[in-house]
């Protein structure tokens, strides 16, 4: 018979309706094997505030450790995250064993870390993505997923796995990002997992990013290409770190639908007609730092749900990070058919707008639409297109008729056949205004441990941020939303060894750097 426990005598327990919020306040709490244990919200905190448990104990609240106090499972102990709206989880460097995900609040970031989370024994994915933010998921030694994730519930940001010699290693990894492909602006769900097998013992590192921006080149311009590649994907890439070589990797695609009958499918398989699907034109491709290289792919599955592994090596050497992705060999899979870009500038009394192509299909021209209010667009041009094409193209207008304060611009891609879709929108502020230069700045420096990135004035809806050491190696990556021109983010060097390292920002033609002292 279980044994209840409600934690109302020696606990600090406040109700609301029938939540209780457990506040263990420098107390050693002790939960043993079979106790039924009801509570909402967990908060340890303390010199000397101990939460240890060897039962099965089921949080639909937050998960607050603050430090010093500690928590520890038991051989039988686990946790279930099962709420119904986001859960925040504060860990302050200690792991749970075995963890369920089983949050129904439909969240895109459910599970919320506010620092780095550890897994000791397992995790079990079942609803609910986990969003790292500037922080990650760590897995121990012996832990492992139990299942790779799914279409509800993986992992948005950074993972670390602990890998010893000859262990493979499935990553739940996925991301959410509003982006158009074709089809409008969608909010995209892609849980995309990864499989590695590092030859020999190593820390794995692994993100995922539904987007092209901070990866290298994808189109093939003075020999960015293995000689059997056409191009790369620029829908998606994996950024991995380690200091061992992988004997293989796997990529895996699920859930690839088509956001309209005529749109591209998410991965970009095909030119919005499922019957164009070629698995054979697909490999997989890492960068070596200067070009994409082909290591081969077998192919398993099908165009909705499939996988392909790599039939050579990827190396690191003394590069320890490197962006993986799709290859295509003879472009039967068109992969890179976006927009690559479309700026509009003020220049005097006029806006000059300017855009590229990385590939076209049946492009008959561009239509281009502006607004003063965001609202009602109307044409002002139109620029012809170039039919069929898989080289980088370059197009221009002149609206010779700027507006004093905010002009918006669009572009309405037309085909051949009559159909089209917009671009996104674009403004170009015409004003006596003088613009305040971007800048960006790491504080503390010197550190021991935290720093922080700020950023102001800057062009780009969002700021691209590295962290390099002094001979040139990615230590950490990560993008940042801006607003009103205002980047923020904080890094926690505790873990890397003293030394001078290097700080990059780049958003939208800004692009600077910052040396900061570890001590």
């Amino acid at each position: 018979m279980k044994i209840i426990v409600f934690f109302i005598l020696f606990l600090l327990t406040s109700f609301s309706g029938i939540s209780q919020i457990i506040t263990n306040n420098g107390a050693k709490v002790d939960i043993k094997d079979n106790t039924y244990v009801l509570f909402h919200t967990l908060h340890n905190l303390g010199t000397g505030g101990e939460f240890n448990y060897d039962t099965d104990l089921a949080v639909p609240g937050n998960w607050i450790n603050d430090s010093p106090a500690e928590f520890e499972h038991g051989t039988h102990g686990t946790v279930t995250l099962n709420g119904t709206a986001q859960q925040t989880v504060k860990s302050s460097g200690n792991g749970f064993g075995d963890l369920t995900i089983n949050n129904t609040s439909g969240n895109n970031q459910a599970i919320l870390l506010s620092d780095n989370m550890s897994v000791e024994i397992k995790l079990n994915l079942t609803q609910g993505i986990v969003y790292t933010g500037p922080n990650k998921l760590v897995f121990q030694s012996g832990a492992s997923p139990s299942t790779s994730g799914n279409s509800l519930s993986f992992v948005d940001g950074e993972m670390d796995k602990i890998c010893s010699t000859g262990l493979s290693f499935t990553f739940p990894t996925g991301d959410v990002n509003p982006r158009d492909i074709g089809a409008g602006t969608i909010t995209y769900k892609v849980w995309s997992p990864l499989k590695v097998n590092p030859i020999g013992a190593t820390t794995v590192n692994v993100k995922y990013f539904y987007d092209n921006v901070g990866m290298p080149d994808w189109w093939e311009h003075g020999g960015n290409m293995d000689e059997s590649l056409h191009h790369v994907s620029d829908r998606e890439y994996w950024l991995v770190s380690s200091t061992q070589n992988f004997s293989n990797t796997t990529l895996y695609w699920n859930d690839n639908d088509h956001p309209s009958p005529a749109g591209p499918c998410i991965h970009g398989f095909d030119f919005g007609d499922e019957a164009t699907f070629s698995s054979g034109d697909l490999t997989v491709a890492y960068w070596n730092g200067s070009m994409w290289v082909d290591i081969g792919g077998t192919f398993a599955g099908n165009h909705d749900d499939g996988n392909l592994t790599s039939t050579s090596a990827v190396p690191f050497g003394a590069k320890s990070s490197t962006f993986i992705t799709y290859g295509s060999l003879k472009d039967a899979n068109p992969l890179p058919v976006e927009m690559l870009f479309l700026s509009a500038n003020c220049s005097g009394d006029q806006v000059d707008l300017v855009w590229q192509t990385a590939s076209e299909m049946s492009n008959a021209g561009f239509v281009i639409e502006k607004s003063t209010d965001f609202e009602s667009f109307y044409q002002i041009g139109y620029v012809q297109g170039s039919g069929n094409s898989n080289n980088i193209l370059s197009y221009s207008f002149i609206d010779t008729y700027a507006s004093d304060g905010d002009n918006y611009y669009r572009l309405k891609q037309v085909d051949i056949d009559g159909s089209f879709e917009y671009s996104a929108i674009v403004v170009a502020s015409c004003s006596d205004i003088e613009l305040l230069p971007p800048s960006f700045d790491v504080y503390p420096n010197p550190t021991k441990d935290m720093i922080n990135i700020s950023a102001e004035n800057l062009p780009g809806e969002d700021a691209s941020i590295s962290i390099f050491n002094i001979i040139g190696s990615l230590i950490w990556q990560t993008e940042v939303q801006t607003t009103s021109g205002i980047a923020f983010t904080r890094y926690d060097m505790t873990g890397l060894p003293p030394a001078m390292y290097v700080v990059k920002i780049i958003s939208g033609d800004y692009v600077a750097v910052k040396k900061v002292e570890k001590q």
